[in-house]
């Protein structure tokens, strides 16, 4: 795991320059493309914003977009249900006739919620036609004003209506005295219609300009005319709504409308719209008006709203505005770059003036609801309506039949229009919208994407990471951005970050592939053979590659070679196809017990393991890894005797090691055409000999005077001879690996202990003396071999003393 963490830490260092390079473009590239909305990548952003609010609100593993149903709304509902009963119930289709009902059955409704003591009734509709003879209308207009009922209705906009007057001081809300220039309040005079003619978009347009505009006619006579001027400067007066913009910013215009002609064919021209009218029995008895706007994106669904529009005019707030102004007791609207006042309460809005609309669940989920039927039954039975007390009361079409219905959010396909009035008007109450985040933070985010895709492909360099990191960014991103989105309610662009983050993915693949891993690869197949593939990396991200003309390395050499090979050859003279593969299978235990600690395996010559500790990657405990080497092969030996045993193959197998730890001349050797990575020197033949040596001595491993200088703190070892080297005349001691520290039993430690004092008299010509202390020492252990030799030896120098300039040493042949 530390190899690993030490090569993905190497590969960043050698890579970063290309992965800010790679970033940098990739980021500036998605940047132009969103700029442009090249190939409608605002349609894809859309997309990922739906994705991750429906992934991330109202899940129960994701608390923080719990659904938080409404304590301040309510909504009555016309939906089938109150189709149904009132079209079966005698009475109350006597009272109210068909749908569209006689407009006494809201004066019934409203005057009912505002006894049960409803704060505000918010009618999500239009009034711009007269229903039927007008008496329900007038009735309507004189129960709001009998009762003084806070009503707040919306008015909708059409090219065919006629440009209402400029209000010199628009006011919140003006009486109608004043707007109309000292005039008395208009009476109606509208042309009545049939009692039994229906205008079924008249209250909730299916359709977001209204057809029917109650525009004069061309021929109209003075009198018409100067009615017509009251009417349109009354409407002016209780529409025009003070609003107060800041900051550089301009209001939206009210949108536009094709032009369509006598035969209502469409013309393809754009006409300005205007806003039209509301009824004269009604229009000085509501509390407040507000703009009704779908505010629809190109994909038909409602996500955004502005909070304020003009015709050049005058300025007009939306409904929910409308309504929330008098909630909090507004004289005015405040809209500038990233924020919204109304009276005392401000929000963070984006600085184009426009918000997303929290939505916060569905609108089942969101709102509580009761059909407006069964308020009607509440009335009749004198019901005190506890449940709208205190409320603001939203009465709106849920029926398909009412024109509103099937209205599209990022979290329903089809749900009632009122869900986006609803929603605003609670963000409104409760806080706040969803924002933009800065632009740069985006842009950002957008690098950073970047940056961790690059470092993905260039750092972890797997082939499932190449083709999948691009595909999961595709298909995953908005998971992240959903669920900052729902927790913060700051919206991070989606569909910039991913499509930068699958360009850079794919530059950082052509890059790897076109110019960094040829030469990586060659490498890898050169030495592959010879250490871990882990090891290999490191060597090639730490530019640590070795020297064509070799260069002086302090390394150390370790020599293997299984003690009595030729008697274990004898038995498979019959079959040496069988000899072979015993020795491959031998190969392949211990050969990964000395590549797992480091090793580069030098060759292998016969049973012979030759291996460098130390090269070509330099690391400083080399020496202690070689011993660590050497301990698992002799732990993987004995495993492998158990299971040659088993199979009745030759179990008599062990193997010597010898150990130095010298400075060496390193690199590769060999011809022009066949080169071999090794090292020469006399440390080198100087680890060959103790690997000989072990034969002398009986043991299985021993190691030179500098591996146990560096070492003798982390191992058990015991010192066993002094020797000379053939050819040298300096002798160097040499030292018997017995076990790691903390690891080698205590009886072992006391027989090390016998053997150093019986090596000291030795070394100070006590012959005799000596020869008893190593029988001490083979009292403890009979098989001891380095005690055998040097009694022998005391023995032959207690009759034949040695010259009087003796050192103690003996000669170590070839």
């Amino acid at each position: 795991m530390r190899k690993a963490l030490r090569v993905i830490s190497l590969r960043f260092t050698r890579n970063w320059l290309v992965m800010v390079g790679v970033s940098l473009l990739a980021t500036l590239l998605s940047f132009v493309w969103w700029q442009f909305d090249l190939l409608e990548i605002s349609d894809d952003e859309r997309a990922a914003y739906d994705d991750g609010v429906k992934k991330f609100t109202g899940k129960p593993w994701f608390p923080w977009g719990a659904v938080k149903q409404s304590d301040d709304i309510i909504i009555v509902a016309i939906d089938d249900k109150t189709f149904k009963e009132i079209e079966e119930l005698e009475g109350l289709r006597q009272r109210y006739g068909s749908w569209p009902y006689d407009r006494v059955i809201y004066a019934d409704v409203f005057e009912y919620l505002h006894e049960a003591g409803a704060k505000q009734i918010i009618f999500d509709a239009i009034l711009d036609n007269m229903k039927g003879d007008g008496t329900g209308d007038l009735a309507l207009g004189q129960t709001l004003t009998d009762n003084a009922i806070p009503l707040y209705l919306g008015f909708n906009v059409s090219a065919t209506a006629l440009p209402l007057p400029k209000v010199e001081t628009p006011v919140n809300h003006p009486p109608l005295q004043k707007v109309a220039k000292g005039l008395e309040p208009v009476k109606t005079d509208e042309p009545k219609k049939g009692a039994d003619e229906e205008f079924p978009s008249e209250e909730f347009p299916s359709e977001e300009f209204p057809s029917d505009d109650g525009t004069a006619d061309a021929g109209v006579d003075a009198s018409s005319a100067k009615k017509q001027e009251e009417k349109l400067a009354a409407n002016a007066g209780v529409y025009a709504f003070p609003v107060e913009v800041k900051g550089g910013l301009t209001l939206p215009s009210l949108p536009e409308q094709e032009e369509v002609d006598a035969v209502g064919q469409k013309t393809g021209r754009m006409l300005q719209a205007n806003p039209v009218t509301t009824i004269d029995a009604v229009r000085d008895a509501v509390s407040g008006y507000g703009l009704v706007l779908q505010e629809e994106d190109e994909d038909g669904k409602m996500r955004r709203t502005r909070f304020a529009y003009t015709d050049g005019t005058n300025t007009y707030v939306t409904f929910p505005v409308a309504a929330a102004a008098d909630a909090f007791g507004a004289d005015r609207v405040i809209i500038e770059p990233g924020k919204l006042t109304i009276g005392p309460r401000s929000y963070p809005i984006d600085r184009d003036g426009a918000a997303w609309i929290d939505y916060g669940g569905k609108l089942a989920d969101r709102f509580p609801s009761i059909s407006l039927v069964d308020v009607l039954k509440l009335r009749d039975r004198k019901d005190k309506g506890e449940r709208f007390k205190d409320k603001h009361v939203f009465l709106a079409g849920f029926a398909l039949g009412t024109g509103d219905g099937g209205k599209a959010t990022p979290l329903e396909s089809a749900t009632p229009g009122v869900v986006k009035q609803a929603a605003i008007f609670d963000n409104l109450l409760h806080g706040g919208f969803i924002t933009d985040a800065p632009l740069w933070a985006s842009v950002l985010f957008t690098f950073l994407m970047c940056f961790l895709s690059c470092a993905l492909v260039l750092v972890v360099r797997n082939v499932f990471v190449d083709v999948g990191w691009p595909a999961l960014i595709y298909v995953g991103f908005f998971l992240i951005t959903g669920s900052f989105l729902v927790l913060t309610k700051v919206h991070v662009l989606s569909a910039m970050p991913s499509f930068a983050g699958t360009i850079a993915s794919v530059l950082a693949v052509a890059w790897e592939r076109l110019f960094a891993s040829r030469e990586r690869e060659r490498i890898k197949e050169m030495f592959r053979a010879y250490m871990e593939e882990d090891l290999v990396d490191l060597m090639i991200e730490g530019k640590t590659l070795p020297r064509l003309d070799g260069e002086a390395m302090r390394v150390t050499a370790l020599f293997s070679d299984i003690k009595g090979f030729s008697t274990v050859s004898e038995k498979f003279r019959e079959d040496p196809k069988g000899l072979m593969r015993f020795l491959n299978r031998y190969l392949t235990a211990v050969t990964p017990a000395l590549r797992h600690h480091g090793a580069c395996i030098d060759t292998y010559i016969g049973d012979a393991v030759v291996a460098l500790f130390g090269a070509p990657i330099h690391t400083p405990t080399h020496p202690l890894q070689a011993c660590n080497g050497a301990l698992e092969m002799q732990q993987v030996l004995a495993r492998l005797r158990t299971e040659f045993a088993k199979e009745g193959l030759p179990d008599n197998i062990y193997t010597r090691i010898g150990i130095n730890t010298d400075t060496l001349l390193v690199g590769n050797i060999g011809s022009d055409d066949l080169l071999d990575y090794t090292a020469i020197g006399d440390g080198m033949n100087l680890a060959a000999r103790l690997e000989a040596a072990n034969k002398n001595y009986d043991t299985l491993i021993l190691m030179g005077q500098n591996t146990y200088e560096a070492v003798k703190k982390d191992v058990v070892a015991r010192e066993v001879d002094t020797v000379k080297v053939a050819g040298k005349t300096i002798a160097t001691r040499i030292y018997e690996l017995v076990g790691l520290a903390g690891e080698v039993p205590a009886e072992k430690l006391a027989l090390l202990e016998a053997y150093a004092l019986a090596l000291a008299l030795y070394r100070n010509r006590r012959f005799t003396e000596a020869q008893k202390a190593f029988d001490k020492v083979l009292a403890l252990d009979a098989n001891d071999g380095p005690s055998k030799t040097l009694k022998s030896r005391c023995f032959q120098y207690a009759l034949n003393p040695p010259p009087p300039d003796w050192d103690g040493a003996v000669a170590l042949e070839k």
